[in-house]
């Protein structure tokens, strides 16, 4: 039973240290400011299955810049070539 106990506890505090993702987010689409401003940066905690962080740029004839948490569909689709995407897996690396 002791065995059993401690199996249990090292799970259980195993389970409790994990943390979620933590990403920048901001979104701003505007064509005088396209990239997002250090005060509209914002920290989110990620959750489910948004396992990366991500940093997308748009380039005319769209602008504009979003920051992130997004999934690994997301980071893995096709883009056109007037987007620029960077994903990454830690912690407020976007």
């Amino acid at each position: 039973m002791t065995s059993f106990t401690l199996t249990l506890t090292v799970l259980i505090a195993t389970f409790c240290a994990v943390q979620a993702l933590r990403c920048h987010t901001c979104t701003s689409i505007h064509a005088d400011q396209p990239s997002c401003a250090e005060s509209e940066v914002m920290e989110e905690e990620c959750g489910g299955t948004f396992t990366y962080c991500a940093k997308i740029k748009m380039h005319p004839p769209a602008y504009g810049e979003v920051l992130k948490c997004a999934t690994e569909r997301e980071c893995n689709s096709t883009i056109p070539p007037q987007v620029e995407r960077s994903c990454c897996i830690t912690d407020l690396c976007n």
